[in-house]
């Protein structure tokens, strides 16, 4: 059951944000070659801003926190996440911070996206960026890792205040496995799962990753769903993804991870938390409107599950606790 918790926050979600200027064109061409564009749109992205836009429109009680100058791209950064609810107040003022620039080619043959992104300007927030009192206030903290330098010195101030932490990761570097033994919840793409372990099947590979005790172990694999664990000693569970016809899957798993992160804040049960986040993923991937508007609301999940749980299905009751989450939305 979906619980309100005590904390001030849901999720507070640091890591990169990025303006993504998109193009959908009919298929992915050859070299050299002259393209037509079918559609050009300007949207929000990056790994945990995304999971933190996702987990605000999922109702949760959400809070980003970057280092932004006063550019054109932090003013559209900090305009777009206010506006789908997201607590902004803890943005730290940097004239030389702005959050990545993305350029995105989307395959409307198969709905696949090809990332082109600009960092230069990115700088990372610092643990003093993040006050004890801040941290303490959130259920859940929500990191990412793509490029350096690893988010470890947060997430070490995170376990020392008892504040479970998700992350996103996708550096294929050294400093990653270190990162990845210190998390709670830990949440990977196949790619980075499949690179760690050296394993190629992914149930061995969650197997794998879940030798390190944690509270979960979660890898991702889009069409192909997910396999996840809550235990060494449990034999990693295959979850299929729902069915969709894929319209973008940018931002799928961004999705995925704003949604299991405000499960988890919530208290519902791993299993629970990974079928919650399968949907929004699933309903994110099918959006007509690609990028932040097509984030699903609580609304949204609840009746898509009613529609796709069976009426025996051993989950059926979390659509009742989606249903309350969206009656009574935690925004900050």
């Amino acid at each position: 059951m979906i619980q309100q918790s005590s904390q001030h926050y849901d999720v507070i979600g640091i890591g990169v944000s990025a303006v993504d200027d998109t193009l959908t064109i009919e298929k992915y061409p050859r070299p050299n070659v002259k393209v037509p564009v079918l559609e050009s749109t300007r949207h929000g992205g990056g790994l945990a801003c995304t999971a933190t836009a996702a987990a605000a429109m999922l109702s949760g009680r959400a809070a980003f926190i970057a280092r932004f100058g006063d550019d054109e791209l932090s003013r559209y950064m900090r305009e777009i996440l206010a506006r789908r609810g997201v607590d902004v107040s803890h943005i730290v003022a940097d004239a030389a911070g702005q959050p990545y620039h993305s350029r995105i080619l989307i395959d409307a043959s198969t709905g696949e996206r090809t990332v082109f992104y600009d960092q230069r300007r990115f700088r990372p927030v610092q643990p003093d960026d993040l006050p004890d009192a801040l941290l303490a206030s959130t259920a859940v903290l929500l990191v990412d890792f793509l490029n350096p330098p690893s988010p470890i010195d947060l997430v070490l101030k995170a376990r020392r205040l008892r504040v479970p932490v998700v992350v996103d990761l996708e550096a294929q570097l050294p400093e990653s496995g270190l990162l990845a033994k210190q998390v709670d919840h830990l949440v990977v793409p196949e790619e980075f799962a499949r690179w760690v372990t050296g394993e190629p099947h992914l149930q061995e590979a969650c197997a794998s990753l879940a030798g390190t005790p944690r509270a979960a172990t979660v890898v991702t694999a889009g069409a192909d769903g997910c396999w996840w664990t809550d235990s060494a000693a449990r034999p990693p569970v295959h979850l299929p993804a729902f069915a969709v016809k894929a319209v973008s899957t940018n931002g799928c798993g961004d999705t995925f991870h704003g949604a299991y992160a405000l499960a988890i804040a919530r208290q519902l049960t791993i299993a629970e938390a990974v079928l919650f986040a399968s949907a929004c993923a699933a309903i994110k991937a099918a959006g007509a409107s690609g990028g932040w508007d097509a984030l699903p609301t609580a609304e949204q999940v609840a009746a898509f599950l009613r529609e796709r749980l069976g009426a025996d299905h051993p989950h059926r009751h979390i659509i009742a606790a989606v249903e309350a989450l969206a009656a009574k939305p935690g925004r900050p």
